[in-house]
């Protein structure tokens, strides 16, 4: 009998736990996926990746000089956008961007500024969905409408502090304009509505 009582109450514990334990996850599941103003929030993995990273190759593409072409640069210049975040180096996004480019010499400025005291950046890393080339003129400038996801960015100081957070954007857009030059494609300038980095 008191072994029935106490196998009864052991079971009623465990059965306490599962369920405190399900309302835990789902409110932690409720936090991770909550909506910011400006649509769906894409958080960074919190686990930190041992790997290096290695700087993205432009498809062959991306070297024509047509529509096409422009349209594959600019999704392989967000992807150098990325990992410039991501490892603090920024001479290939300096090589695929115009010096007259301000929006690309801003990126290119909260990088350095996060990285060169031995802080760092996690998250911010770009996916395109859309690059369409919608404005040609002589071949030498294009114009090259972007549809784009931003996970959130995160800044960290040398000891670890928070320092700086730009949230995630799911389907923001920009106009991208590239410049034929005797290398290949460069970014001119970038119209965002929003903040771009």
């Amino acid at each position: 009998m008191i072994e029935e009582r106490g196998g009864a109450m052991r079971a009623a514990r465990v059965a306490r736990a599962v369920v405190a334990l399900s309302l835990g996850v789902a409110a932690l599941v409720g936090c991770a996926n909550s909506d910011s103003s400006s649509g769906s929030v894409i958080e960074p993995s919190s686990a930190p990746s041992s790997a290096k990273l290695t700087p993205p190759a432009p498809d062959a593409e991306a070297a024509a000089h047509d529509k096409a072409g422009a349209a594959a640069f600019t999704e392989y210049w967000f992807a150098v956008l990325s990992y410039g975040i991501q490892t603090g180096e920024v001479e290939l996004l300096r090589k695929v961007s115009d010096p007259a480019c301000t929006a690309c010499t801003g990126a290119i400025g909260v990088i350095q500024e996060n990285y060169n005291d031995g802080g760092s950046l996690q998250g911010g890393v770009y996916t395109v969905r859309e690059a369409n080339t919608i404005e040609d003129f002589a071949g030498e400038v294009m114009t090259v409408a972007v549809a784009y996801d931003r996970s959130p960015r995160y800044g960290t100081s040398p000891l670890g502090v928070p320092r700086g957070r730009l949230d995630g954007k799911s389907f923001a857009d920009c106009d991208v304009r590239v410049l034929w030059t005797s290398s290949g494609w460069k970014v001119r300038g970038i119209n965002a509505s929003e903040q771009l980095i």
